[in-house]
């Protein structure tokens, strides 16, 4: 093992240069066409930040706000402010919208192996940098842009700089920053975070690794980074109404989702078990059902193979915690995988909410491959290498060509160019099909409509609603029945047979009801 690690360590910034290009090629390469079309979240996250770079609010009129208000029950803010500088340069789309995801994700990669280095020296720090760069879940999920796919890189920015801080202190603060960027990112922070600060505390305390002087500064940083959102939550819980705090708005929510995704609401143990039963099925599984998530015969870590790894490295790593022999920064990679686990008991989980844990099992991964090349003495690396391309290969071969039709659906593939089209005729109604999430947000994107014009006319179905349905607004309506008047229609293309089709954008096709002017 002392002569592969040291033949790898020679070459050590060439492999981690060229994993790490791979990486973000495969998380960067023609993100506005892959997927096609965009979620309603995404477009919800784009359009927020365009409105707030050229009027100043959001779509409900807040000024910057620390949490959106959204479809009602709110929406999470650090992504469209990360956005704002990229749709600033490029304009308003997939592709600018997405940057963000895919620059986090590909920055992920060198972070992951700073980590590993910290742990287990370079050569581990490859194997794990190599795990996570051609990881399918991790892969897909830096190529759309959900606001919630930012908590991964924010924790783990946030658990590399608290390894760091037990050799030097400073970086404490860059722990506090990112840690409390995390609660911007994703609610779930808010049950994460408190169980695994209290836990990495107790240990840096334990060990001597934790530095009072640096340490009470980053934690006031963290409390003034948090506050606003702790605050905006607290107050929504208590069903108080909207504040202006140093010229950020708080806004108040037409209702909490803690009902809806956490136990917090009720439930007690039972629901606490079968939160946890319901992580270990998607584990196990690999995926939750959504296209967005998982390939159907590659799974979130290629499938049975990627469970022995996951199994085989906890093994190792518990031999080495009770061994003595785990460093700083491996304790705290378990740290954070238990107390995920822990955390994944009070949501109900799929993989979008759950998405704190996976970092940690990719790290698993990484270290049975490396311990168990160092069982063979070596021998086992160059098949290793090999059966690592060609899985990334093959997987990467579906993605990019048979799953994006079957996703294409799912991301409304075409919705926009027929929504901008139909806006372009001549009609006194322009009806869109209901048949689509949310399909007021996507005339917000497509069309670029100022967050002003569209209050002045929104009418919702139940503005109290956890996710209000807009009946219409403008011109445009939506679900229902067409208007009987003279209107212009976009539906999917299937629906529009025997009809008068005046456009086809792949899934939507856009249709003239009568003949009128």
């Amino acid at each position: 093992m002392e002569r592969r690690d040291n033949c790898i360590v020679k070459h050590e910034l060439l492999f981690t240069a060229l994993i790490v290009a791979v990486g973000a090629l495969l998380r960067l390469l023609l993100i506005g066409r892959y997927p096609a079309g965009l979620n309603q979240d995404e477009a919800s996250a784009g359009y927020e930040a365009w409105a707030m770079l050229t009027s100043g609010m959001d779509r409900n009129g807040c000024v910057r706000p620390v949490l959106f208000i959204s479809w009602g029950s709110g929406q999470n803010v650090l992504y469209s402010y990360l956005s704002m500088p990229f749709i600033a340069l490029f304009g308003l789309s997939g592709a600018s919208l997405r940057l963000v995801s895919a620059l986090a994700g590909s920055a992920s990669l060198p972070l992951f192996y700073a980590l590993a280095k910290k742990a287990r020296g370079g050569a581990f720090a490859l194997t794990a940098l190599a795990a996570l760069a051609i990881n399918p879940w991790h892969i897909m999920l830096s190529r759309w842009a959900l606001e919630s796919n930012l908590l991964p890189f924010t924790l783990l920015a946030g658990v590399y700089f608290l390894a760091r801080s037990a050799q030097k202190p400073r970086s404490m603060y860059g722990a506090a920053v990112f840690f409390g960027l995390s609660l911007y990112a994703y609610g779930t922070a808010f049950i994460f975070l408190p169980l695994f600060l209290v836990s990495s505390l107790i240990f840096l305390i334990k060990t001597k690794k934790l530095h009072i002087a640096s340490f009470l500064p980053a934690l006031a940083l963290f409390v003034i980074i948090s506050f606003p959102i702790a605050l905006c939550n607290l107050r929504n819980a208590l069903g108080m109404p909207e504040m202006k705090l140093l010229g950020l708005t708080l806004p108040q929510l037409t209702q909490t989702r803690q009902s809806a995704t956490t136990i917090l609401a009720g439930g007690g143990i039972r629901a606490a078990a079968l939160n946890l039963d319901g992580v270990f099925r998607l584990i196990w599984r690999q995926g939750d059902g959504l296209p967005w998530n998982s390939i159907r015969g590659w799974g979130m870590f290629y499938g049975i193979p990627g469970h022995v790894l996951i199994v085989a490295g906890a093994v190792f790593a518990a031999a080495d915690l009770f061994g003595k022999k785990m460093s700083c920064a491996g304790v705290l990679i378990l740290l954070w995988l238990i107390c995920a686990l822990a955390a994944c008991a009070f949501i109900d989980v799929n993989v979008n909410r759950a998405n704190m844990l996976f970092l940690p099992l990719v790290w698993l991964q990484a270290l049975a491959v490396y311990r168990l090349i160092g069982l063979t003495r070596g021998r086992a690396s160059i098949p290793a290498v090999l059966c690592a391309v060609i899985a990334c290969t093959l997987f990467c071969r579906s993605y990019f060509t048979s799953w994006q039709k079957r996703i294409s659906s799912a991301f409304f593939s075409g919705l926009c160019p027929a929504i901008e089209y139909a806006d372009s005729l001549e009609a006194e109604k322009v009806w869109v099909t209901g048949d689509v999430n949310a399909p007021y947000i996507y005339v917000l994107f497509a069309l670029k409509i100022p967050p002003e014009d569209f209050l002045a006319s929104v009418e919702y179905y139940d503005d109290s609603a956890a996710f209000r349905a807009v009946s219409g607004f403008g011109r445009y309506s939506f679900y229902g029945s067409p208007p009987e008047e003279d209107a212009v229609c976009v539906l999917e293309t299937k629906d529009a047979e025997g009809l008068n089709v005046l456009g086809v954008f792949g899934n939507y096709s856009v249709v003239r009801l009568s003949d009128g002017a």
